[in-house]
């Protein structure tokens, strides 16, 4: 067979979509199917990016607090701080040398009750040194600037967050004294060098960075001495997989320690975000749905609109095969146009919450100021092909209808 005529459908299909019949009754009904697809893929993926962005911000924020792994003692647990663990300079190391590990530090968490001069607040102390990474803190300061812990004496600087400097009624520069309940009970005196607010109201709320040396001394423990060693990974998705290569390094330790999660953590949190997954995933399975009908609806009523082309193509010998395969070119090219417009519109309104912030939060729900967008080239690929998928498997059926339009009815039909 020549070339020229091996897909007579698709040349069809391209002559019917170029224009002609314009005036024919189905183009309204088509329009309406395809701005159906456009607006259903449009609102499918802001749902993913909104997603996606919600997870990405809240692991983040997780993190940039507790970390994607944690060492602590087995039996941890007891709010005093009593608890402790010693990883010696050659673990450090070999933590450090995993393969996608990003930072390891120790710390030592410690409650107490930080006093101004009008007002209490309780807080949990968490004492760092030099080896911290104070990135997340510095994107999220509002006022001051970060503690150094580097010096060769115990710092006596403190950063805490908007919410803590609202209830004490400080600001950078002012004094506070930090309360211990032990045994006899201590106190520090403390500067405020700066001001953060990350808009995770639950740790904001209580988490105060100071000097890791203070509280070591506060416990009386040893130097090297630790309430744990965080661990944070390049992809926080394989956090099972860091886990077990944590625990192969630990072996070498004399006693049992727990290796932490996020999840572990905050379960509440990831409980919460699982949930959201399942409305996204509902939302996609009805959109699509709804997507699909629009197009089936619109192909039947092409189909019926050219009944009279139907039955002149089948007298000349063309086949229901081959019908068929005209109307499901035609339908493809209508949905590749309704999806063009989709992305494009996705991404314009993406674009626009990302660069002028036009939809807010409240902090003390979403943990966020505003909507997070999050872009991700495989999700928008995986969701356009998984789209044309299903609408094209619900366009197999319709086209059957071609089969049962006998040639000398269609011809007289009007």
């Amino acid at each position: 067979m020549n070339p020229l005529f091996m897909n007579v459908e698709w040349f069809i299909a391209r002559r019917l979509l170029a224009g002609e019949g314009r005036k024919s009754v189905a183009v309204p009904i088509v329009k309406i199917a395809v701005a159906g697809i456009a607006l259903g893929l449009c609102v499918m993926l802001l749902s993913l990016f909104v997603i996606t962005g919600f997870k990405n911000e809240i692991t983040g924020k997780l993190s940039g607090f507790v970390s994607h792994l944690n060492v602590v003692p087995y039996a941890s647990g007891n709010v005093q701080g009593e608890m402790n663990v010693e990883p010696g300079d050659s673990l450090m190391d070999a933590l450090r040398h995993i393969r996608g590990v990003t930072e390891v530090y120790k710390y030592i968490e410690k409650p107490a009750i930080l006093k101004s001069e009008s007002e209490i607040h309780g807080v949990v102390m968490k004492g760092v040194d030099s080896t911290f990474r104070m990135d997340f803190f510095q994107q999220n300061m509002r006022r001051g600037d970060v503690p150094d812990f580097s010096g060769e004496k115990a710092s006596n600087e403190v950063l805490i967050s908007s919410t803590v400097a609202d209830m004490l009624k400080v600001d950078v520069g002012d004094k506070l004294t930090a309360h211990f309940v032990q045994d006899p009970p201590r106190a520090r005196r403390l500067v405020v060098t700066g001001v953060y607010d990350t808009g995770f109201k639950e740790y904001d709320d209580v988490i105060v960075l100071v000097d890791l040396r203070h509280l070591a001394r506060l416990n009386d423990w040893r130097q090297g001495e630790v309430s744990g060693v965080a661990i944070n990974v390049d992809d926080a998705r394989q956090s099972e997989m860091f886990r077990e290569q944590v625990y192969d390094k630990l072996d070498m330790w004399d006693k049992s320690y727990l290796v932490t999660s996020l999840r572990d953590e905050a379960p509440q949190i990831f409980d919460w975000l699982s949930l959201l997954n399942m409305n996204v995933w509902v939302i996609l399975v009805l959109i699509v749905t709804v997507a699909g009908f629009n197009m089936v609806s619109g192909l039947l009523v092409l189909i019926l609109d050219k009944t009279t082309l139907i039955g002149v193509l089948k007298a000349l010998g063309c086949r229901d095969v081959s019908l068929r395969k005209l109307f499901l070119y035609i339908s493809c090219e209508l949905m590749l146009r309704g999806m063009v417009w989709g992305n494009a519109l996705a991404f314009v309104l993406a674009g626009i919450q990302i660069c002028f912030r036009v939809i807010h939060l409240d902090p003390a729900v979403y943990y966020m100021s505003e909507v997070p967008i999050n872009f991700n080239l495989w999700h928008v690929l995986l969701l356009n092909a998984g789209v044309m998928f299903v609408t094209v498997v619900m366009l197999v059926l319709p086209t059957m209808l071609v089969s049962r339009i006998s040639p000398i009815k269609a011809i007289r039909f009007e």
